[in-house]
């Protein structure tokens, strides 16, 4: 029978459902020996079973006839990285014993035709006294993890993204130019701007505007399936000579909101007591930032 190459196979497993402590696990194949390393992510304390060989861990009730020892680290790999939902395949246990000790219980269902065998295999883990730098450089590890989880996260996120641009208004409401994006369209009318993606969405709006030379006060409006959701007045300003003669100047106007958008909701902005600025554009940018 061949001899097994020297391996190393490693991840995280836990043995009871969340938020049930999870562990960390190494198992190395060297010279035909196995040894099973533990550790505890939270406590940092860690166990080994120390290098077997087959005969340890191989009895006549669960041998593989041929099986080389790196087909029993893939077993056990197997067992360990398996759902605790998934019962009929592969299980395992773990349980403390005196003296700080573990017993690691991992089982298999081998199914030949239409007959199934349940094979097991135990493995006794001694506590390893951890050094203060094995402690760091094992949080060290877990953070490394976690990042690259979250940059996994952050890769496969769309990037949802809209800057729209008003260049003339209908009636009292600001007409978007066409939108190049797949996240986002018009209404016929040009008038509102459609959401396709639900979501959390950061909204600003620069609305330059020339206010109406009125005693009357305005308002721009942005609105989400017309109802308001945030308002900004506007008005013009009274003379410095006390002749109740009103004077108006060219001027802009910001809002910015967050808000909980569902699929179709349709984004407006109404103006009254203002007017558009000949050739200067309008702006809405609106972002998603969470589901």
């Amino acid at each position: 029978m061949p001899k097994s190459v020297d391996v190393e196979v490693e991840g995280v497993t836990v043995f009871a459902s969340p938020p049930a402590t999870t562990y960390r696990y190494v198992i190395s194949l060297k010279s035909e020996k196995v040894n099973i390393w533990l550790e505890d992510r939270c406590s940092k304390k860690q166990w080994q079973s120390g290098y077997l060989t087959k005969e340890d861990y191989v009895t006549t009730a669960n041998i593989f006839v041929d099986a080389t020892a790196s087909d029993y680290v893939s077993c056990f790999k197997q067992c360990l990285d398996c759902s605790l939902e998934d019962v009929d395949e592969a299980q395992r246990k773990l349980t403390p014993l005196r003296g700080g000790k573990l017993k690691l219980d991992l089982s298999l269902k081998i199914r030949l035709l239409r007959s199934a065998r349940d094979i097991s295999y135990a493995f006794e883990l001694q506590p390893i006294p951890v050094e203060r730098i094995d402690i760091l450089e094992s949080k060290l590890k877990d953070q490394q993890e976690e990042l690259e989880r979250l940059r996994g996260q952050v890769s496969g996120v769309e990037c949802v993204f809209l800057c729209a641009e008003s260049v003339s208004w209908a009636s009292s409401m600001l007409a978007w130019k066409p939108l190049d994006s797949t996240n986002f369209s018009l209404n016929a009318k040009s008038t509102a701007i459609i959401c396709l993606l639900p979501g959390l969405y950061a909204v600003a709006l620069l609305v330059n505007h020339l206010p109406i030379a009125s005693s009357d006060g305005g308002s721009i409006v942005l609105q989400k399936n017309k109802a308001q959701i945030q308002l900004a007045l506007t008005g013009a300003s009274i003379d410095s000579y006390g002749r109740q003669q009103y004077a108006s100047h060219q001027t802009n106007a910001l809002l910015m909101c967050t808000v909980q958008v569902e699929k179709n909701d349709q984004i407006s902005v109404k103006c009254t007591g203002t007017q558009a600025i000949l050739n200067t554009p309008s702006y809405l940018t609106v972002m998603r930032i969470g589901a």
